[in-house]
């Protein structure tokens, strides 16, 4: 069976896309499917719907459910929302400050793994 991840994507003004550091308040996900030799055979875009959303947190993984996805990388989350992905059975794994395709690369050499949740309100300016 073919293995799905999603990654929460924030765009940087420069055009590069990170993971986003809070995966509640990334504009899109990107959900990657790989074929059993880890080979990158499709890309999907999703776009949040609940950006901005005070409690997107805890709606999302509902949300990204849908895609069928095994996991999701993301720079980083509250514990009730990564409790929500493992209770639907996705891992979760926190990639904070990294570029897309370096954690994409990262992940797929099985050096992508863990979480650490957020333990406090996130304030960004």
């Amino acid at each position: 069976m073919n293995d799905r991840i999603a990654i929460s994507i924030e765009e940087s003004s420069n055009g590069k896309e990170t993971v986003a550091e809070h995966f509640a308040r990334c504009s899109k996900f990107k959900v990657c499917e790989l074929d059993d030799d880890k080979t990158l055979i499709k890309t999907e875009i999703y776009f949040n719907p609940l950006v901005g959303e005070h409690n997107g947190a805890c709606q999302l993984p509902g949300y990204v459910k849908q895609f069928n996805v095994s996991t999701i990388i993301a720079g980083g989350m509250g514990q009730k929302a990564v409790n929500n992905f493992l209770n639907y059975g996705i891992n979760v794994i926190t990639a904070p400050g990294l570029l897309f395709q370096d954690a994409f690369d990262l992940y797929l050499q099985g050096k992508l793994s863990g979480y650490e949740a957020c333990k406090h309100e996130h304030h960004h300016h």
